[in-house]
């Protein structure tokens, strides 16, 4: 079953369209280019399959895709990394890429095994110099469509981070599966994880794979399940049994009946309903965006547009106020050397702010790997040595993705929310500029370049910005958390610790220091980025708030002072095309705001 691309409401499509017209009308333009670009975008939609060792994970993910061997299976095969495949009509053909902090390489989707497995041949081969933290497929054909889903490793259990997807899912158009199997009710670590999975209900689906060994019981499982959750955690969670190897049967058959009599007897029918419903229901976050930023400027235009009238209706009463307000907005902009000085230090204050923000949470994960090397010890990370690399490898992403969250943050409360308090829709404009600043963003300083310690790779990050007040998603190496706005296509890729591992625990220890420090070093330069990319913008948005400002008093000023003098018929005729054109914007405001309540406006 191929689900098609989640199409925008017609409603939704017209809403914006009336309000693109007016938001034009009046100058608006940059905000009507950002909605548009927004009700246009193609949002991603990720389905991320975590669980416990041995509960076929990766069995799952192949009968979703309806390919057998695709990631690999076997009763004694562990997956070490994150395997992600992408199934949709933008591929050209069927091709895998293994990801090293060296940079991507592509392979045959037949070699992953040696690649991404706990006992693969070259994760076993003590001569190899560096292994893949990461692995992707590409499909053009599958029985499911527009969908990437990330098999995450078997090795290290469940990753509670995997956890925190559900509260951004109606943000990342995001489906966490929990896969459990039939040989027993939930486990009180899996009910956990539900349970924190859970704050978004939809978001969680709980699979019981290997019902074709479990046929006496597996049915009494499900509905064990259903009341354990139900019981331990106040809400339903949709909890479906499958037989991956069934399914696989069926979407390998050239009959299409029997392949859709199997598909549906072994539940994965069941499970791709319940998954891609609760895609589609997220993927409507991108015309909601659309919507919200054209309601942000049909307010302020509609604010102009009712103190032109309140004006024009008191008459000569109102100049002198409207004079006092058009020599203040001349005053600041005469003075702009005077606040471009005030926004430089903002902009520098911020700055040290994300770093020291930066470095505190550096110094947590250098504590957090200081601790672990000691305690564990070398043999035990030599045995996962690969597993040690891809977490290292996605804290640091992390650690960078949250500081520039944070900055954007504090750039939009401290700077311009202050400067721009009547227009909201500059934020929008200004963010999604600097974003876009960062995207594909390569970084390598002298210490990257002389000891490829450290790189940033945009080609290995699967989530991009889905816009600039959406969250977004970081497809780390053994999670996939929600952080917030993911700033840029960057991806930290560190010098795989493996050979630091094998030197002994010195070594290691060593590796860590350095590779926090070149961590830091790049997160450094894209604050710079950041930071040269708002000033620049702040700047001219800033003059264009002041002139437009002073344009629309004296606009007005002359209005009152042409209508004090005209006759009543003419003031009345006036103060009719007003009254029109703000009964035409507060049509499109409440037609805006009945599909953000989830109604139609027709």
């Amino acid at each position: 079953m191929s689900a098609p691309l989640a199409s925008v409401p017609e409603s939704a499509r017209t809403v914006v369209a009336d309000a693109v017209k007016v938001l034009r009308a009046y100058q608006k333009d940059a905000v009507a280019d950002l909605a548009e670009d927004r009700l246009n975008r193609r949002p991603k939609r990720i389905v991320v399959v975590a669980g416990e060792v041995q509960r076929g994970k990766s069995s799952l993910v192949n009968a979703l895709v309806g390919r057998r061997d695709l990631c690999p299976v076997g009763v004694d095969v562990t997956s070490s990394v994150t395997v992600s495949v992408t199934a949709g009509p933008e591929a050209d053909a069927e091709r895998a890429e293994l990801y090293f902090p060296s940079g991507p390489r592509p392979v045959s989707p037949a070699e992953l095994a040696d690649w991404v497995t706990v006992d693969g041949q070259k994760v076993r081969d003590r001569t190899v110099d560096e292994l893949p933290t990461a692995a992707a497929i590409a499909l053009r054909d599958a029985r499911v469509a527009d969908v990437t889903l990330v098999d995450t490793p078997g090795v290290g259990g469940l990753d509670p981070g995997l956890a925190k997807l559900a509260s951004e899912s109606t943000r990342q158009a995001c489906v966490l599966v929990l896969v459990c199997d039939a040989s027993s009710p939930i486990t009180a670590p899996e009910m956990e994880f539900v349970r924190q999975a859970g704050s978004t209900v939809d978001a969680v689906v709980v699979a019981v794979t290997k019902t074709d060994k479990n046929l006496g019981r597996w049915r009494e499982v499900v509905v064990e399940n259903r009341r354990l959750i139900a019981e331990h955690l106040g809400r339903e969670v949709p909890v479906i049994g499958v037989s991956s190897l069934l399914a696989v049967l069926g979407a390998e058959s050239p009959d299409p009946g029997l392949r859709d009599r199997l598909e549906a007897d072994s539940g994965i029918t069941e499970l791709r309903d319940a998954v891609v419903t609760r895609l589609d229901r997220a993927v409507a976050s991108p015309h909601i965006d659309a919507v919200r930023t054209c309601l942000e400027g049909l307010r302020v235009v509609r604010a102009s547009i009712a103190d032109e009238l309140a004006a024009v209706e008191a008459g000569e009463a109102a100049l002198p106020d409207l004079t006092a307000e058009r020599d203040r907005l001349t005053e600041l902009q005469a003075q702009s050397r005077q606040w471009e000085q005030y926004l430089a230090r903002d902009l520098t204050l911020l700055r040290q702010e994300a770093i020291d923000d930066l470095e505190r949470r550096l110094d947590a994960i250098r504590d957090k790997w200081t601790t672990h090397i000691n305690k564990n010890g070398m043999e035990v990370l030599r045995r996962s040595e690969q597993k040690f690399a891809a977490d290292m490898q996605a804290d640091l992403q992390m650690a960078m993705a949250e500081t520039l969250t944070g900055f954007l943050r504090r750039l939009h409360d401290v700077v311009v929310a202050p400067r721009f308090a009547d227009d909201p829709t500059v934020w929008a404009e200004v963010s999604s500029r600097i974003v876009n600043s960062l995207q594909d963003k390569r970084i390598e300083t002298h210490q990257v370049a002389s000891k490829t310690q450290g790189l940033l790779d945009p080609t290995l990050l699967t989530m991009g910005v889905v816009g600039s007040s959406t969250l977004g998603g970081l497809l780390g190496l053994s999670a996939l958390l929600g952080v917030g706005i993911v700033v840029g296509t960057v991806w930290v890729g560190v010098n795989l610790s493996f050979r630091a591992i094998r030197a002994g625990k010195t070594n290691l220890l060593s590796w860590l220091r350095e590779t926090l420090a070149t961590t830091k070093t790049a997160t450094n330069r894209l604050l710079d980025s950041a930071v040269a990319q708002a000033r620049p913008e702040i700047v001219i948005h800033y003059r264009d708030h002041l002139r437009t400002g002073i344009e629309q008093l004296q606009t007005t000023i002359n209005e009152v002072q042409e209508a004090a003098a005209a006759s009543a018929a003419a003031r009345q005729k006036t103060t009719q095309r007003l009254t029109s054109n703000l009964a035409i914007v507060d049509k499109r405001i409440v037609a805006a705001e009945t599909i953000l309540s989830g109604g139609d406006p027709t």
